[in-house]
């Protein structure tokens, strides 16, 4: 792996850290619960949609099979469900809340699938493996989305705190959740308008070997994506930021007679079981190593960020989802290494 992509996930990881360090430290202020309440408005109904809006218009699926679609979409389908049910069956006939096995379900299904795979898949592949393996990455992330902002969304109304439980309820909800607004502006714009690039201006210059002085080659820098521009990268950065801040003022540290409560085991053993499951069926799926990889990478990966504010939002127990996200990167960072080494041996 070379060394600057190295930094650049180290960087990531202390991102991630910090984001949710600064939100424990915010927990001190006289403000705190005001401020939670802000950040909350601000991801959910306001950058979240934005985002999304983004990765749909950035998506680029030239290259893309219909076959391709097909196994990308069931990978990701059957990593989130392998995940939430082994969860349940493990706290179904536990004396558990309403909220906190909807938490459960949420936190160990939906995995971190936008800042923590894409710099690992970017920096261990190269060349046309790389364009493979972004490619399968986003459309994981971007199948994952339509689960969040649908099913998702179904089990925050379904086990979070409100009364009305109604058919009408939950369809409403499901309607008018913002995020899933995005996502529907998203694809309305990506399937009518196509990917957005951006072109550079066409630089003009005289060829000083041909005595002509009239002779100009026009020469253009091409075109790049959305997602490459500045201001977008920066977008993506102070959302996860305050999505972040989100978990660390949730998240509270465990007392030595809380330990028992955290499920660190549960948690664990059905976010990364049920992503174990889905890897032995990607070896078998026929399409491009590149691919293979990158969903490899995407099924291992720890819990969203973004479950914290979810369960903020649906009123689901958002101290367990916190700690689970804390707890369950670190243990994902612990055992990366040893991750990274089996996939380049495998590309070898």
């Amino acid at each position: 792996m070379p060394i600057h992509y190295l930094g650049e996930l180290s960087i990531r990881v202390g991102i991630i850290y910090a984001g949710i360090a600064g939100g424990f430290f915010l927990q001190r202020l006289s403000k705190a619960e005001k401020i939670g309440k802000w950040l909350l408005f601000a991801g959910i109904n306001i950058l979240s949609p934005v985002l999304l809006i983004t990765v749909f218009l950035d998506m680029d699926t030239d290259s893309l099979t219909s076959l391709n679609w097909w196994f990308i979409a069931l990978v990701t389908t059957l990593g989130m469900a392998f995940s939430m049910i082994i969860d349940w069956l493990m706290i179904r006939k536990k004396d558990l809340s309403n909220q906190t096995k909807g938490a459960e379900i949420n936190t160990t299904g939906f995995m971190n699938a936008l800042f923590f795979p894409f710099p690992i898949i970017i920096g261990i592949l190269s060349g046309d493996m790389k364009a493979e393996g972004l490619l399968a990455a986003s459309i994981y992330l971007i199948v994952q989305t339509f689960y969040r902002n649908t099913l998702g969304v179904y089990l925050g109304l379904h086990y979070g705190s409100t009364e009305d439980k109604s058919v009408w309820k939950i369809f409403k909800g499901l309607l008018l959740f913002p995020p899933t607004i995005g996502m529907v502006i998203g694809l309305i714009l990506r399937f009518s308008i196509g990917q957005v690039t951006i072109g550079h201006h066409l630089v003009d210059f005289i060829n000083y070997g041909i005595s002509n002085p009239n002779l100009l080659n026009k020469v253009s820098l091409g075109q790049f994506s959305i997602g490459d521009h500045i201001a977008v990268t920066v977008f993506q950065d102070v959302t996860m930021v305050i999505m972040l801040a989100l978990v660390g003022l949730s998240f509270k540290l465990p007392k030595k007679n809380e330990w028992k409560e955290v499920a660190l085991f549960r948690n664990s053993f059905a976010r990364f079981g049920g992503g174990l499951l889905v890897v032995l069926i990607i070896f078998f799926i026929p399409v491009p190593l590149g691919m293979k990889i990158a969903m490899v990478i995407q099924s291992m990966a720890p819990p969203a960020v973004a479950n914290t504010a979810y369960s903020k939002y649906f009123k689901l127990d958002e101290v367990l989802t916190s700690r689970s996200i804390a707890l369950l990167t670190l243990i994902a960072l612990v055992f990366l290494p040893g991750e990274i080494a089996l996939l380049v041996w495998w590309m070898a």
